[in-house]
Formats: structure tokens, sequence, C-alpha cells
């Protein structure tokens, strides 16, 4: 299963690559997005924290996830990882063979996501192109607060559709 996720991992970075140079730059890009701040994010990161609250309250921080790998090449990200504290579960008849329960347990054992993004100060504006859930395909973009101080990378969202009325923060750091 392991291997699964890295060739999953690696078909949607090399499509999103793959995307990168045949695109043009939009003529609506804002001002002032450059290839320094953007290169700030181009590279490999892995998950150390998640936390979250309620506006206001103290952060509880959650177990970091198993696995995980965010990539950010100079127009495009990609990430998934695997929530919780061991590895993903096997399916019991064999790699393509699972049952309907072991169907919803492995959608639920996974996060994933890629699409196009785009680094305005500490403002970091995340369009989805493909993602694990449907509903967050509708090109609706996200956008987070981040801050990135040397290998570390802290990204902050308010209101998220995934936690309507909470905060949510993640720490990576960078793997390469």
């Amino acid at each position: 299963m392991h291997r699964f996720s890295i060739v999953l991992m690696a078909l949607l970075v090399a499509g999103g690559v793959a995307h990168v140079g045949t695109m043009e730059q939009s003529p609506n890009a804002p001002v002032g997005v450059g290839a320094q701040s953007r290169s700030l994010l181009a590279g490999v990161w892995k998950v150390l924290e998640v936390s979250s609250r309620v506006p206001g309250a103290e952060w509880t921080v959650a177990t970091p996830p198993y696995l995980s790998v965010y990539i950010f090449t100079p127009k495009h990200y990609s990430y998934m990882f695997s929530p919780g504290a061991g590895p993903r579960k096997l399916f019991a008849g064999g790699p393509n063979q699972p049952s309907e329960a072991e169907k919803i347990a492995a959608y639920d054992s996974i996060v994933a996501g890629s699409g196009t993004y785009i680094l305005e100060g500490t403002t970091l504006t995340m369009t989805a192109v493909l993602h694990k859930n449907p509903n967050e395909m509708t090109g609706e973009p996200i956008r987070y607060t981040v801050e990135i101080e040397s290998n570390r990378l802290r990204m902050t969202i308010a209101n998220p559709p995934f936690a309507p009325g909470g905060e949510r923060r993640t720490l990576l750091t960078r793997i390469e």
C-alpha cells in the first residue's frame, strides 16, 4: 500500500509539473508575485504538526500525520497525507480486492489535493484542480496566512470548508 501511495503521488506531481511548462502566465496574475516569493515555497515538505481551535481559544495539537508530503513547484502544488499515528490498513483480500467497508476506510485514511497557487505577501491562495473530495474541486480558492522561516512553513486558515467555524494551522518542514 505504501508503494501505491508513492506511485499515486508521483503521478499527481508529474501531471502538475507537465502543466507548468505548457501554461502561459495569466494576464490576471497579481502584481508583485514574482519568482522570489514563489521560490520560498518551491520544494518538498512534510507535516510536523496540525493544530485546530475555535477562534480565540487555545490551539489543540493533533497527532501529526503518519506519512505526508507537500510539493510546491513554481505554480503548482500537490499534497497527500495520512491522518493519524499509524500506517494505512492493507486490504485483507489483496491489493485490488477491497470490501465496501475497506473502501470507505481507505477514503477516510488519506487526504490529497493538487492544483495551482499564488503567494502574495503572507497570503497563499490555493485553487484545487484535483482533490480527494470532489466538493473541493469547484474552482473556489482557499486562502491561508503563511509564515516562512528558514525551512519551516506555517499555514493557518480561518473558517476552512473542511472545518467550518474553526481555524486550522499546519506546520511543515522542508525535506528537499
